[in-house]
């Protein structure tokens, strides 16, 4: 009811013994009472002129024109839309989304094309200062903190120019005859000025990095801001699974659209599920992402939702309690884990949402079997039939089928002679824990096939070690032997799970045409830190890790020497002993554009090639026109030291390049400058 309105609904109450006593409208003026006391004046004059038979004005107020007019201008300002901030003034798709899986971290902000173009200039989303830059050849590359009035960082990653402020980057490498520099302009910008141009600095083709930091441990998903973002197409389900214990099934994306999901159940606890789902932007499907939220009901009662919106950089090793790691991990989508009590005989619906609103949908019930179910692939690039899938070391018994041979081991004693027999009825990849529940002795399993099997000309004979832990074992120590190497791995910090069965820890040597190399399983296990030692008498050279998508190898920067080398990290991973030869050599020099104060410029471009040790970082490289120090950028893709024409001499007379490796060798080159 409107307040304003003076009737006999609000004129006629009184107070009487602490309690207000409303009196109907129907009440005659000889039952009407003015008390000047507990009326408000308006009331009591209208009750006196009402009392003496005089008419009273009981119009609403509030209806008056100039209200009605206050009203609807109020409503039709609640409508306006405030813009969203576009950081290129319009519209753009993302490539990448805010908590992407990156491996050993979270992806921390959005990614945005600029369809592979570089200098889009970027604009302020606030007014603010430009707190800090920062210029590496690695990570974000370039890289701009910008400080809004709100308080938030504003972060702008893989620039190709700071505009003016590249004065001040040149001034401190000059100064400081350091490539590699962090400067603090404090230079103030207002809303929509232009703040920076997008470039391919750093990892990654040309794009903008784009984060929104509140401290310097949160992060948040930049869409919470009004952050515009263009995605057109909703969330994909490419798989589910379902496990109890070492028992699994699969379930393909045709037979999740009919409503169902294979199950291995046996009893109604310690069930698992994982799907895997993949966003896009656009068509074509060139960059798959991942999605800001997962919702679960069961029936009509909701039993997990994990929303997207906020990170801590000091927790990102957490990714691996959400997205649970596989071997085809390099290949679109992630295997995201409910964290939900999973009851067998009920329906459920699983909701999920990506960056820009898109949902999908998906309603199903879990069977025994599931009408067109398909297979899929659950490896990408693997050699050897131990893999990791689902955080879990798995062994391909389809192998079989071609011939490979398996036998269970005790030390050199031989528990089972043929694991092909054993798990005829499966035939299928198996989850080694399955394997060590029923050969509880079990350390190892030797697998061999002879040249005609293997498809390579190339016979094989091999062990897989094997090591049984506990769900709660959060401390590891263990000593293997594969062939003449013996192998050490000291485990702090592994996670805790609630889960009482067996966990397995494996490692199996590998055979390429170009390296042999060690493979740890399971991977992607995040750890506090995982110390290894190998001693290879036969190959006593330096130790690298693979990176899971790159395929390329990296050398340890901080190891021992000699024949037992040791290296420490936080994740399981690949290792080989190589012995390099080979230095960095040099492409042909060739002149293009760089961006200097947001305009293009002449640049002299200079490729590197190398197969493993590349450049540490920019401070590695040196360019001198006789004594003369010259700045010079590298980027890492496509591994290119990038001059500006500008600082060079005339063609025709020669710099020095002087590049320190990443295997610690100094080199160095005279380069004739072309022309251009």
């Amino acid at each position: 009811m409107n307040t304003i309105k003076r009737n006999f609904f609000c004129k006629f109450s009184k107070t009487i013994l602490g309690s207000t006593l409303i009196f109907s409208t129907l009440a005659t003026a000889a039952d009407i009472v003015c008390d000047e006391a507990t009326m408000d004046a308006f009331a009591y004059e209208d009750c006196l002129k009402e009392q003496q038979g005089g008419t009273v004005n009981n119009e609403d107020f509030g209806n008056t024109a100039a209200v009605k007019a206050a009203k609807e201008e109020q409503e039709a300002a609640a409508k306006v839309v405030v813009p969203k901030y576009q950081p290129f003034g319009k519209n753009a798709f993302l490539t990448s989304s805010f908590g992407e899986n990156r491996g050993t971290r979270y992806h921390a902000g959005l990614d945005y094309s600029t369809d592979m173009e570089e200098g889009w200039p970027i604009f302020a989303p606030e007014d603010g200062k430009v707190k800090e830059l920062r210029v590496s050849p690695f990570g974000y590359g370039k890289v701009m903190f910008y400080q809004g009035k709100s308080g938030k960082t504003w972060v702008f990653a893989h620039q190709s120019s700071f505009g003016d402020l590249d004065d001040a980057i040149a001034k401190q490498q000059y100064a400081t005859k350091k490539n590699d520099v962090t400067v603090k302009p404090g230079k103030a910008f207002k809303k929509g000025d232009t703040l920076t141009y997008a470039g391919s600095s750093g990892i990654g083709n040309p794009h903008l990095h784009l984060e929104v930091r509140l401290d310097n441990d949160r992060v948040v998903n930049p869409r919470i801001f009004d952050t515009d973002a263009s995605d057109t197409i909703a969330p994909q389900v490419l798989g589910a699974a379902l496990w109890q214990g070492n028992e699994l099934s699969l379930t393909s994306a045709e037979a999740i659209d009919k409503g169902c999901i294979v199950s291995p159940i046996r009893n109604e606890f310690n069930v698992n599920l994982a799907v895997k789902i993949v966003d896009y932007s656009r068509t074509p499907k060139d960059n798959p992402m991942s999605v800001r939220r997962i919702s679960m009901w069961r029936y009509d009662d909701k039993i997990f939702e994990e929303r997207l919106d906020t990170l801590r950089f000091s927790k990102m090793l957490q990714i691996r309690n959400q997205l649970l790691w596989a071997e085809e991990a390099d290949s679109a989508g992630d295997w995201h884990f409910i964290n939900a009590k999973i009851a067998p005989i009920s329906n459920y619906t699983l909701e999920i949402e990506d960056f820009a609103g898109n949902v999908t949908t998906k309603k199903f019930t879990f069977r025994n079997k599931c009408t067109g179910n398909k297979s899929f692939p659950l490896t990408k690039v693997q050699t050897s039939p131990v893999f990791t899938f689902l955080s879990r070391p798995m062994l391909d018994l389809f192998r079989c089928e071609s011939g490979m041979k398996f036998s269970v081991l005790k030390g050199e004693s031989v528990l089972a002679e043929n694991l092909c027999s054993a798990y005829r009825q499966e035939n299928r990849a198996t989850l080694l824990g399955k394997i060590l529940e029923r050969y509880p002795e079990m350390t190892g399993i030797r697998y061999t096939a002879d040249a005609a099997s293997t498809g390579d000309g190339k016979a094989i004979d091999e062990v897989i070690s094997v090591f049984g832990i506990n769900g709660n074992q959060a401390n590891i120590n263990w000593s293997t032997s594969i062939g003449d190497v013996n192998i050490t791995q000291k485990i702090t910090g592994a996670p805790i799970t609630n889960d009482t069965t067996k966990r397995v820890l494996a490692v199996t040597r590998t055979h390429t045409d170009s390296l042999d190399f060690f493979e740890f399983h399971p991977k992607g296990m995040q750890l506090k830190n995982w110390n290894v030692c190998i001693e290879n008498k036969e190959n006593p050279a330096p130790l690298y890790w693979l990176g899971e998508t790159s395929r390329n190898w990296f050398i340890f920067s901080k190891q021992t020497k000699g024949k037992g080398r040791c290296a420490s990290t936080n994740e399981l991973r690949d290792i080989a002993s190589i012995d390099n030869q080979e230095s960095i050599a040099l492409g042909f020099p060739y002149w293009d554009a760089m961006m200097v104060g947001g305009v293009r410029q002449p640049a002299l471009k200079i490729p590197l090639m190398f197969k493993y040790d590349g450049v540490e970082d920019g401070n590695a490289i040196t360019v001198l026109a006789g004594k003369k120090w010259i700045a010079a950028e590298y980027d890492s893709e496509p591994r290119e030291i990038i001059i500006e024409g500008e600082k060079l001499p005339d063609a025709g007379e020669t710099i020095t390049l002087q590049i320190k490796d990443e295997a610690g060798r100094k080199l160095s080159y005279d380069i004739v400058i072309p022309e251009m």
